[in-house]
């Protein structure tokens, strides 16, 4: 970094107190504090001077235990209280207060340094213009019962503000490149009307540069950069120029690794294409890609675009297989669905193709399910699909569910966006409380797209995600009525600062159709529950049939929360929900339920407690869940 600054000549230093201007010079303070160190030692190791051996000639009475513990000087600082905490982190003059065997003259070395680098401390803060002053008081006494006192005062002065900031990108002809210029002038942090402070210019150059780096430029670098400080005008005018390098594009890939599967399952989870632009950013998407998916531990890419040729670099992935076959088994608690018991198996090459097989039986206090699904390995195009076959039960609210489906999935991620379009058939019988039991079957096509935008996925604090859904079916195609069925859903984080943020969360749903009759359950509404309207037993917000709670036609929810953070790890939260669902827009009412709860990072994810007051019922009612349900 050249940075020009611009100073005055310091004062001169009197008897009486010892000042600096702003232009005071000191050894750099490893060199200042080697000396110090240099010279407390020969003083200590050394005393042989001819003072001491002329004092030798008569014994010294022997200082008492309380003298020896006592310092040999106290700081009084006059300044700023804001600027205190800075000084007293990293002046010598209070670091070494409390170190036994100082001198008198040690003590006026340490005095006559301060200044200067209090100098240059506060230029690190933007405060280019200070008056600073030391003043040294012997006490009356020379017999070492009192302590020196030092005086210190601080006048920081006006700070001074970024007045221009000139960001310049030169391309790999050499020639600016005034569309990258454009795009890091859009990002730059450290704006016009900020105070200047040193660590702020290095973040905003090391940000400008990584944006580089982290895209098709892994040869950038920072060019020239300055800051020419004006202490009359407390101005100052920043320069940044990086050079982008030479371009690079993505060669072949280069895999080791593999033993039972075939290379095309990781050629396929590759988000580029040889020949494409260099990106660091794709290759750390692939990488995650490769983690993410069930056939690899662990995963390594790497392009070296020192190894390059013609501008070409190659992609080496190196992969750990994991077992092909697991058994495992698991148990759990919520608040909704009561204790659970699972137990899955899979196998990551049935037949000896590749095919993933997996099963799942999980057994809740009000849910019980079974599920058999084959996955297929990635598609050349980009396409995941799968067929399952599942059976599920559930108890919940009065009504008693059996449902019986087998359907086909194809899904396809793109960056942050998730597609899956299903065709599903489905028989499912309906035994409501005290209502007359029914049976009803469809065979549905159903669309989903998904955005996904938050910056972590187990502990998100800013960003959204959205849901949109379509789907329907037809008496003339196998089903028991005709339906659309449209839902929404959205989750947005907002962060107020490092220990503050909100969440907010909204979801609306509607079925188009001349009644709810025939309509299977799980294309129906029912709202309530730990990730719905918190207060209300789970699935209890409904229609009303018999003794059961069944699902309308019309479901909307929203909810507002305040998360603040006490530690890196705890929080608590304050919340507000309301929502409903019904056969009709006219009929649904909100309800409202408002409380507090526990926030904990956990390793596996963000777990939430929350006790809950459900106005419509009055009722208090603890909920909890564990990890991002959406």
């Amino acid at each position: 970094m050249n940075n020009a600054r611009m100073h005055q000549k310091p004062a001169r230093k009197t008897t009486a107190e010892r000042r600096i201007g702003l232009g005071g010079v000191a050894l750099p303070r490893a060199i200042a504090f080697f000396c110090f160190s240099l010279g407390t030692f020969c003083a200590l190791a050394w005393p042989q001077t001819a003072t001491a051996q002329a004092a030798s000639l008569s014994p010294a009475p022997p200082a008492s235990a309380a003298q020896s513990a006592a310092p040999k000087y106290e700081v009084k600082l006059d300044m700023p209280a804001d600027l205190q905490a800075l000084l007293s982190n990293n002046l010598d003059l209070l670091r070494w207060r409390n170190f036994p065997g100082l001198q008198a003259d040690q003590i006026e070395r340490l005095a006559d340094e301060a200044p200067a680098q209090v100098q240059r401390l506060l230029e690190t803060q933007g405060f280019f213009s200070p008056q600073i002053a030391v003043r040294v008081d012997c006490p009356p006494h020379s017999d070492g019962t009192e302590p020196i006192r030092v005086v210190l005062t601080v006048n920081p002065g006006v700070a001074t503000l970024v007045h221009a900031v000139e960001v310049q990108v030169d391309g790999p002809n050499g020639q600016p490149d005034a569309a990258l210029s454009a795009r890091l002038s859009r990002t730059w942090t450290l704006k016009p009307g900020s105070v200047f402070r040193d660590a702020d210019w290095e973040s905003a150059k090391s940000r400008a540069l990584s944006s580089l780096l982290s895209g098709q430029w892994p040869a950038a670098r920072i060019a020239d950069s300055r800051a020419t400080i004006d202490p009359q005008s407390h101005q100052a005018r920043l320069l940044l120029r990086l050079d982008t390098g030479a371009a690079y594009r993505f060669g072949q890939l280069h895999i080791t690794g593999l033993q039972r599967y075939p290379a095309s399952i990781v050629e396929r989870l590759a988000p580029m294409q040889p020949g494409q632009p260099y990106s660091q950013t794709a290759l750390l998407d692939y990488q995650a890609a490769l983690q993410n998916s069930p056939y690899f531990r662990n995963a390594v890419v790497d392009a070296d675009v020192r190894q390059t040729q013609d501008g070409v670099a190659p992609v080496d992935v190196q992969v750990t297989e994991n077992r092909a076959q697991k058994l495992s088994f698991g148990v759990g608690v919520s608040s909704d669905t009561g204790q659970r018991v699972q137990m899955g198996w899979r196998d990551l090459d049935f037949l000896g193709r590749a095919w993933r097989l997996s099963s799942e039986v999980k057994l809740q206090t009000r849910e019980q399910s079974g599920n058999l699904r084959l996955a297929f390995p990635r598609t050349a195009i980009g396409h995941d699909d799968s067929l399952t076959l599942s059976q599920d039960r559930t108890d919940i609210s009065g009504l008693v569910t059996r449902n019986s489906s087998i359907g086909a999935l194809r899904e396809r991620t793109r960056g942050h966006i998730d597609t899956a379009l299903a065709l599903q058939y489905q028989a499912e019988s309906l035994e409501p409380a005290g209502a007359a039991s029914s049976e009803v079957h469809a065979l549905s096509l159903n669309y989903s797209w998904t955005r996904r935008d938050i910056n972590s996925v187990l502990y998100p604090s800013r960003g959204t995600i959205i849901n949109l859904q379509i789907g329907g079916a037809s008496k003339a195609l196998l089903s028991s009525a005709n339906f659309i069925r449209l839902y929404a859903r959205g989750l947005g984080y907002l962060p107020i600062d490092r220990s503050n943020q909100l969440v907010f969360r909204a979801e609306a749903g509607a079925v188009l159709a001349n009644g709810a009759s025939g309509i299977p359950q799980n294309f129906l509404f029912r709202a309530g529950g730990a990730n719905s309207v918190r207060g209300y037993a789970y699935q209890s917000l409904g229609l009303v049939q018999g003794d059961a709670i069944v699902g309308g036609r019309y479901l909307f929810t929203a909810s507002a929360e305040f998360d603040h953070w006490f530690t890196r790890q705890w929080g608590g939260a304050v919340f507000y929900d309301l929502g409903n669902a019904a056969d009709t827009w006219g009929a649904l009412k909100p309800v409202r339920g408002y409380g507090a709860g526990v926030r904990w990072r956990s390793p596996v994810g963000l777990v939430s407690v929350d006790l809950a007051y459900g106005q419509a019922v009055h009722q208090y009612r603890l909920n909890f869940s564990a990890g991002l349900s959406f």
